[in-house]
């Protein structure tokens, strides 16, 4: 692996509380690394996870995850540097998003609340990193040996109470952080794992769940991004993760460290 650039894996998979009710995953992700105009490697990572009360949230998850992940390689595309992104951009991204997916609603005699999901998102330069979420979910990057959340889940007043991109309101509930530090491991994850790997008695993450994972990510060949993300999934749906939760899952691992 050269210097700066990253090697991922990615997965989303059903739950088992949605498979005996016969219902889709309503999780979805994008993970991509875009080259600025510069030639800079960028890390793109989206995650949205549906709303279980709305009928169409998985498509509201995969069109999120689709849109922001479009906007942010259309800004690197564009000139844009990970250090000039702000709310303001940030916010009109959703704000276009809502837009469509109102549209999209209309159009199939919906509401947009039909649509509901979460977004957990990262773009990562070479020397800048900005975060954004809004909702429950979580992200961690390498401290270290350790890792260290971003943002806590935000899940309001109650335990089953988050908040949802197609919401016009809950756009004052996004956490952004835009800042200059080099992040050299994510990870993404949606709410079906984070009571796994989040102590919530401590607010700490669970550093040996993502040392263990990442260090199979960095010990894969270059371009083994298809059976890395293949392996993830198994992981995923296996016993040892179902037997804790029984939501969808998704996770998206990144890391440049050789």
């Amino acid at each position: 692996m050269t210097s700066g650039s990253w090697r991922y894996a990615a997965a989303s998979t059903l739950g088992t509380s949605h498979a005996k009710l016969g219902t889709p995953c309503q999780d979805a992700h994008a993970c991509d690394v875009v080259l600025s105009a510069t030639g800079e490697p960028i890390l793109v990572a989206v995650v949205a996870d549906g709303a279980g009360s709305a009928s169409h949230s998985q498509d509201g998850a995969r069109r999120t995850c689709d849109f922001v992940a479009a906007e942010m390689r259309a800004f690197c595309d564009a000139g844009g540097v990970v250090a000039d992104l702000s709310r303001e951009t940030v916010t009109g991204w959703l704000e276009r998003l809502q837009a469509e997916i109102a549209a999209l609603a209309g159009a199939e005699e919906l509401s947009p609340r039909d649509f509901a999901c979460t977004l957990v998102a990262a773009v990562l330069g070479e020397e800048h990193a900005a975060f954004f979420q809004l909702g429950d979910g979580a992200m961690v990057v390498a401290e270290g040996d350790d890792y260290a959340w971003i943002f806590w889940p935000d899940q309001g007043e109650y335990e089953n109470l988050t908040f949802f991109v197609t919401d016009p309101q809950s756009l004052d509930r996004l956490q952004l952080d835009v800042c200059e530090r080099r992040i050299e491991e994510i990870a993404l994850f949606s709410d079906g794992l984070q009571r796994l790997v989040l102590n919530y008695q401590s607010r700490t993450a669970h550093s040996p769940f993502f040392r263990s994972l990442l260090s199979a990510v960095r010990a894969a060949p270059d371009d083994d991004v298809p059976s890395l993300s293949s392996r993830l999934a198994d992981y995923l749906d296996s016993p040892a993760v179902n037997d804790r939760t029984d939501d969808d899952k998704t996770l998206i691992l990144a890391t440049r460290r050789p």
